[in-house]
């Protein structure tokens, strides 16, 4: 057998192996990595939300939206479970807004944004802009909320998404 041929098929072995034992790693994980984000959410949404006694999921262009009810049926809030355009590709988090349409939190629950720079989104200092914000306000970078020189594109794409969420809520959930 031609010496190329050979390592050829050997490596063609070795690379279906590897790709066999990965595949049968992500689907023996999968359904522990879901819940764990599942949970992770849930304690969020009863973090922003303590009251809350049941909730309400509508799907909006892939994206979920959580209406939260309080034991006497009220209207108490919405969490949107979201995602933005960041500089490091997708940003996802989830958005708290209570019944009169103010910004109560924020949480980003993954993203792949630079460290030391973009990741800026997840400090105190930059969430703490967007909290109070309402849909009246015009939620823009550089009007009602600074960008953060150095990560404007990641701080600049959550600024926009909460935006667009903002209004997504106003027209499609409230």
């Amino acid at each position: 057998m031609h010496e190329g041929l050979r390592m050829t098929l050997v490596l063609l072995i070795i690379g279906v192996l590897c790709g066999t034992l990965l595949a049968t790693a992500n689907n023996a994980t999968e359904p522990i990595i879901t819940e764990r984000i599942e949970t992770e959410f849930l304690a969020a949404l009863e973090g922003f939300f303590p009251e809350v006694a049941e909730y309400e999921v509508k799907k909006i262009d892939k994206e979920e939206f959580y209406s939260c009810y309080d034991a006497g049926g009220e209207l108490i809030g919405i969490v949107g479970q979201v995602k933005a355009n960041g500089y490091g590709g997708s940003i996802d988090y989830d958005l708290a807004v209570n019944a009169d349409m103010d910004i109560i939190g924020i949480r980003i629950s993954s993203h792949g944004e630079t460290p030391g720079i973009g990741d800026v989104i997840t400090s105190p200092d930059f969430q703490e802009r967007l909290i109070g914000l309402n849909i009246e306000d015009p939620i823009e970078a550089g009007v009602d909320v600074d960008a953060i020189s150095g990560a404007t594109v990641s701080t600049g794409g959550v600024i926009s998404s909460v935006r667009r969420v903002m209004d997504i809520i106003g027209e499609n959930v409230l």
